[in-house]
């Protein structure tokens, strides 16, 4: 049986990191990891049998606007519920009706699946030392010389 938790103290952050490395979101370090799941507004953790096997976390204002990261499942508890699961649970924990977040590309599908919608009017600034950085922007547009 799958069990939820906001509880940050059950997890094991080594584990944590393990499993963004299976899924596969990246290196994290755990104790940088720790730290950004500490400092979120709201965070979520899925347990079966008391083994870690999947969280998220949100950012929050608490007035108007929310952002959903590090969405994260083992590949072998993917496709059973579990990730709508976090994330329905992870929004019932946020006081706002606007919320983003960040995916994966390829995985925008189950985003869409939990009610999400591609955004038109979003933009970023990676760090370049980010693996990925550039697959995950587009070229700016060439908006002509300045006036």
């Amino acid at each position: 049986m799958i069990k939820y938790s906001d509880q940050l103290h059950r997890i094991d952050w080594q584990e944590a990191a393990a499993i963004f490395e299976k899924a596969p979101l990246g290196k994290r370090q755990p104790e940088q990891l720790k730290q950004a799941f500490e400092a979120s507004f709201a965070a979520l953790a899925a347990f079966d049998g008391g083994r870690l096997i999947g969280m998220a976390r949100a950012l929050c204002d608490g007035q108007y606007q929310a952002a959903i990261y590090d969405v994260v499942l083992l590949p072998e508890c993917q496709g059973r519920g579990i990730g709508k699961e976090i994330m329905r649970r992870l929004r019932e924990l946020l006081p706002v009706k606007n919320v983003i977040l960040y995916s994966v590309p390829g995985r925008e599908g189950f985003y869409a699946k939990c009610g999400y919608r591609r955004m038109l009017t979003a933009m970023a600034m990676l760090n370049p030392q980010m693996a990925r950085a550039d697959e995950l922007l587009e070229d700016p547009p060439d908006l002509g010389p300045e006036p």
